[in-house]
């Protein structure tokens, strides 16, 4: 589940990347339209859609990683009991 969600993450955006990078550069688009253009706010909003995605990626990538490290710490230094503490 982790792993399919980790790649359809990295497809996105590999593909929010490419879609950006066709894109005319935000200079050539302020210097044609204006700052407030619909077109900046759409390259803006891109923008935004990438980095959230790209911070998701990067939180699952550290879930998995700090679950990793749970599983070795478990099985390198196992419980002395396994009675519940009161």
């Amino acid at each position: 589940m982790a792993d399919e969600m980790e790649q359809q993450l990295r497809e996105k955006i590999a593909s929010q990347k490419a879609s950006i990078a066709n894109l005319p550069t935000l200079t050539s688009i302020v210097d044609e339209t204006g700052l407030s253009s619909p077109e900046t706010k759409a390259r803006a909003q891109l923008i935004k859609e990438l980095s959230g995605n790209e911070e998701k990626l990067e939180l699952l990538i550290e879930s998995k990683r700090v679950a990793a490290v749970v599983r070795l710490q478990d099985k390198l230094h196992p419980p002395q009991n396994s009675e519940d503490c009161p």
